[in-house]
């Protein structure tokens, strides 16, 4: 009896221990470790991601995204502005937000979406508390779409342009193209010149462009190829400059087959130029004519380079028939160059060259990662340029100037220039001038 009272008496010792352990232990687990749970969990990434995209997209507050992204105001126009297109662009959209890689950051990077466009983007930085726990903060934010879209405008040199209100600077100056005709003018006279403007605005707006002539009245755009386009109207020669020319090419013909004399000859080029005297010395085409006609007159690229200076190209075919009753044709195909004198129009070059041959100079821009190391113009009649010195890494050799394309995450390097060892890099024939940012890329 006394036996059973005791066993009795163990077992409810031990469920009155058990209770107070499971007692305990729900205390723990429910009054101290919830809260600690609770706060863990809380200081979680995806729970302060979401907080952010909350407090920053849903909805929307483009007004502080433009400001946390530290946007200028030249490069997207004001902030009122940027909300209002942001808004246009993802009305009637649902904002989502998707995690993406960081790199080897230890941050984490979200990605905002508007349907299938990325829209944003957020980067959490985390940071030690000193319990020992990660606290996660928001460290930065990006505008994705149209965040640097380059506008390119075209317009004569010497006009101004503006973007989205903004005036461009000559910092902004991609190109310039003169062409072969500077060859034949007087010092201080310029053929056709124009300068390709560039800068970085958005592309979530169309960009406002807006280009003045000298006389500060705006000039219509077209756009075509990615471009902007501002040009002078196209000129036609008067009654005047038509005889000039048109009496220039028959005379030195007629003078090519001695049916003209030099008196003929003054009365159309300038006695006192170098093309008089290279024509009167030049061997006449044929002897013994006698009949001669002109057809398939025509007249073209005209330039007037001031009032008292033009140039036009004249193409005519001369059909010359001979003593022994054969025909003999000959093509005239020269640009003419003609100044006023006191004695009128009078015609001091003549070539066959093609002096509307473009001749350009791009701006090469030369990057050691982010820092600059120099940019300069190269024009398209040179062979070869030479690039900044750059010095390779530890282990690491110089492997040329390449451009830099980014897809998403990733960034693909070119190299299109590879000095020789003399530091020089030639320009491959035929090669097209365009402007480029070229990176030191090593291997």
């Amino acid at each position: 009896m006394m036996k059973t009272r005791k066993i009795s008496l163990f077992y409810k010792v031990l469920l009155a221990i058990v209770l107070v352990l499971l007692a305990a232990f729900c205390y723990i687990r429910f009054g101290l470790l919830r809260p600690w749970l609770t706060r863990f969990e809380a200081a979680q990434p995806k729970h302060t991601s979401q907080e952010v995209f909350n407090d920053l997209f849903s909805p929307a507050d483009w007004g502080r995204v433009y400001d946390l992204a530290g946007l200028e105001a030249g490069l997207y126009g004001d902030r009122e502005g940027f909300a209002r297109s942001m808004e246009e662009l993802t009305s009637g959209q649902e904002l989502t937000l998707v995690e993406t890689s960081a790199g080897l950051s230890g941050a984490r990077r979200y990605i905002v979406k508007a349907g299938g466009d990325s829209v944003a983007a957020f980067t959490l930085a985390g940071s030690e508390t000193e319990e020992g726990r990660t606290v996660w903060e928001l460290d930065k934010v990006e505008l994705l779409l149209g965040q640097t879209g380059t506008v390119s405008v075209r317009a004569p040199e010497g006009w101004s342009v503006q973007v989205n209100g903004v005036l461009l600077g000559e910092d902004c100056v991609a190109q310039t193209v003169e062409t072969a005709a500077e060859r034949y003018l007087p010092e201080g006279v310029h053929g056709r010149r124009t300068v390709l403007w560039q800068t970085q605005a958005s592309a979530i707006r169309q960009a406002e462009v807006k280009v003045l002539d000298r006389d500060g009245q705006s000039a219509p755009l077209s756009y075509q190829d990615g471009c902007f386009m501002a040009g002078e109207r196209s000129e036609e020669p008067d009654e005047e400059a038509r005889a000039a020319l048109l009496g220039a090419a028959r005379t030195y013909a007629r003078f090519m087959i001695r049916e003209s004399t030099s008196e003929q000859l003054r009365r159309y080029f300038d006695s006192e130029s170098q093309i008089y005297s290279t024509i009167r010395q030049s061997e006449i085409w044929v002897k013994n004519t006698t009949d001669h006609s002109f057809d398939s007159e025509e007249i073209s690229e005209y330039r007037r380079y001031s009032r008292s200076l033009f140039s036009a190209r004249v193409k005519m075919d001369m059909n010359v028939k001979r003593t022994n009753g054969t025909l003999k044709g000959y093509h005239v195909d020269s640009t003419f160059f003609f100044r006023q004198t006191a004695a009128g129009w009078r015609a001091y070059e003549m070539t066959n060259v093609d002096v509307q041959r473009e001749i350009t100079r791009t701006r090469l821009i030369f990057m050691d990662g982010q820092k600059e190391l120099g940019r300069f113009f190269v024009s398209s009649e040179e062979c070869s340029f030479t690039p900044p010195a750059v010095t390779a890494p530890a282990g690491k050799r110089f492997a040329g100037w390449a451009v830099r394309e980014k897809s998403g995450d990733s960034v693909t390097m070119t190299v299109r220039f590879r000095p020789e060892a003399d530091g020089t890099a030639s320009l491959p024939a035929g090669w097209t001038p365009e402007p480029m940012t070229l990176y030191a890329a090593f291997e």
